[in-house]
């Protein structure tokens, strides 16, 4: 085998996942080779070019502190921003960015050629394994490839997204694709059958696209975006790309009849389909029939290009056959005269269960095989490329012996409560990330994820020099001043003359605690200590101290009820239990209970859907109940 053939690490997929991983491999010293269909589909947004929301938008920074691509990326390609929850408070506030799909790929591309490597276009049809080794499992030895032939390598990811054995439907019509317009994954299947492994099919979805010249803009209700534009990456202070504006409309009666009247013909309502959705994400066929009650759902018309050629209508995912697709979309106000750039569809593809992979994202089965993104078992983009990181980090590790590998905890990182829900396996329907899922969700802020992972980063050698000397500038800048808030106090009596209300109990506080009151600001502080005007702190670190100040209490809360509800985890749990009575738990969750009908609070607390939230309302029901 020729000496070019041999690699530390083969990426197998160039979509978020496989990008993030193969660039945190690469920098982190390994020869990496990306297997990709085609070298176009880096940076491919295959479904809503948009990235951030609520939970999504925490890892995105995390991401992003850890020294991944995504937040970079999306800055320079973002055309409208938003802070979604920007009424509640900065724990479960998510940055989110509509972005101009090819802006995206062209810095996806451009960061990868950078960084110089390697990428062939060819499929992937087996994997080689090393079964002499001494370890009590196989072993990864290399892949064989459809036109170039055996590649050598010691570590090998698998990102294959949606195009694992891939089925697109619409409405009567079925074909094999990855996506559409492209052929998906056939005979890779076979390996992780041959070997045992638990596989799950899933479907996702996606909505008609829509030529922005046929839809009547001044009919729908303008959606702005922030101002100031807040950027994901702590690299950047400012978005320099051209804002645009989204637009809102409804679906109505009219709409909600035609599909009634063709849904025999939807492939998820005729049989054809027998796989679960993303139950947080559903087809406007799913939010029809199963929210009858509903008058009408909400539309965003969100731009796919600043150019504004094409529009995502976000909210009308639907797999209905090609004319009923047309019909239903032109009795939408806004939408009367719209012409269709390409129809929506269904897509059916293999996933491996959560339950195979170790918290490195390393096969239980066979080593040196990570999985990372769609494969096992999630959805979004953010999601991919988080695993995509954490697997590339850890792809490099087990070359150098460390078989325990870098794994964060549901404590430190958004990115340690997505590893630890997959992990637990049992997925029937994609899973998406969400601030209820994270019991710590008050100290895994998105505003403070530099703080948290970017001296993770420096440590584990995977954080660029940039990066570093900017973050330790901050470092320094937001402990001088914190030490500072700390040292100098203040009587009750007189913080309470600057219109701060606080128990008048003769315990005086600091400035730190006097800025984490309600109604407190920097003004009012500054007004009780003067020589904090001194202090040279512009408004990205002021906001960042006011928020740390104003959670520093609640944290302390928080993980002590954490604690308590650790310590009840021990409850057994009688057979009889009605979850159907469970007020405050989701449907999702209740389906699980009832159909693992777990023996114990901890197991019931590991059931897909079960977050932190509703394992503390079943232990108060119980509780109540006896």
């Amino acid at each position: 085998m020729k000496q070019n053939n041999n690699y530390d690490i083969v990426v197998v997929g160039a979509g978020h996942a496989g990008i993030e991983a193969a660039v945190s491999a690469h920098r982190l010293g390994a020869k990496t080779l990306i297997v990709t269909f085609s070298k176009n589909d880096l940076g491919e947004m295959s479904c809503n070019p948009a990235i951030g929301g609520l939970g999504k938008g925490h890892l995105v920074r995390e991401i992003d502190a850890l020294g991944g691509l995504m937040g970079e990326a999306a800055d320079e390609a973002g055309i409208q921003f938003r802070v979604l929850n920007k009424s509640r408070g900065a724990a479960v506030q998510g940055p989110r960015a509509q972005i101009d799909r090819n802006l995206y790929k062209k810095a996806i591309k451009r960061r990868v050629y950078e960084e110089g490597i390697h990428i062939i276009e060819d499929e992937v049809i087996d994997i080689k394994l090393d079964t002499k080794t001494s370890a009590s499992t196989p072993k990864v030895s290399g892949v064989t490839l459809s036109m170039h032939g055996g590649i050598r390598c010691g570590s090998l990811i698998i990102t294959t997204g949606t195009f694992l054995a891939g089925r697109i439907y619409c409405g009567g019509e079925a074909w094999e694709a990855g996506r559409f317009g492209s052929q998906p994954s056939s005979e890779l299947p076979k390996f992780f059958k041959q070997n045992n492994f638990l596989i799950r099919r899933l479907k996702t979805g996606t909505p008609p696209r829509l030529f922005a010249e046929s839809v009547e803009f001044k009919k729908c209700k303008i959606q702005y975006g922030d101002s100031p534009a807040e950027p994901f990456s702590f690299l950047n202070t400012k978005i320099e790309t051209d804002q645009v504006e989204c637009f809102i409309t409804h679906t109505n009666q009219q709409t909600h009849q035609i599909i009634k009247e063709n849904i025999r013909l939807s492939p998820m309502y005729n049989g054809t389909i027998k796989t679960k959705g993303p139950r947080y994400c559903p087809s406007i066929e799913d939010k029809v029939m199963k929210f009858a009650q509903r008058e009408a759902h909400q539309i965003f018309l969100e731009p796919e290009t600043k150019q504004f050629a094409t529009i995502y209508p976000n909210g009308v995912s639907t797999s209905l056959p090609r004319a009923v697709q047309e019909k239903f979309l032109q009795s939408i106000t806004g939408l009367e005269n719209v012409k269709i750039s390409k129809y929506g569809y269904a897509i059916e593809y293999e996933s491996i269960d959560g339950s195979e992979i170790k918290k490195s994202y390393e096969t239980k089965k066979i080593g040196g095989l990570f999985l990372a993104g769609q494969i096992n078992g999630t959805t979004g983009y953010e999601e991919a490329a988080g695993q995509g990181i954490l697997a590339g980090i850890n792809a490099v590790r087990i070359l150098s012996g460390d078989e325990n590998g870098f794994v964060l905890s549901r404590a430190e990182a958004y990115l340690g409560v997505l590893t630890d829900d997959i992990v637990a396996g049992g997925f029937v329907e994609p899973y998406r990330m969400f601030t209820s899922r994270a019991e710590y969700r008050i100290q895994l802020r998105a505003d403070n994820a530099d703080e948290r992972l970017t001296d993770i980063s420096i440590e584990i050698g995977l954080c660029q020099k940039k990066r570093a000397n900017k973050w330790f500038a901050k470092k320094k800048k937001l402990l001088e001043v914190t030490q500072t808030l700390h040292k100098i106090k203040a009587t009750p009596q007189r913080i309470n003359e600057h219109g701060l209300k606080i128990n008048m109990d003769g315990k005086r506080r600091s400035a730190f605690d006097a800025l984490g009151y309600k109604d407190s600001s920097w003004d009012k502080i500054s007004k009780i200590w003067p020589e904090l005007a001194e202090i040279d702190l512009d408004k990205i670190l002021k906001k960042q101290i006011f928020i740390n100040a104003f959670y520093s209490k609640y944290i302390k809360r928080q993980n002590r009820e954490i604690e308590a509800i650790n310590e009840d985890k021990k409850l057994k749990l009688k057979a009889d239990i009605d979850y159907d009575e469970i007020q405050g738990i989701s449907n999702e969750a209740k389906e699980n209970l009832k159909a693992y009908q777990p023996t114990s609070i901890a197991e019931a607390s590991r059931l897909p859907g079960m977050t932190p939230a509703a394992t503390a309302i079943l232990l108060q029901h119980l509780k109540k109940t006896g």
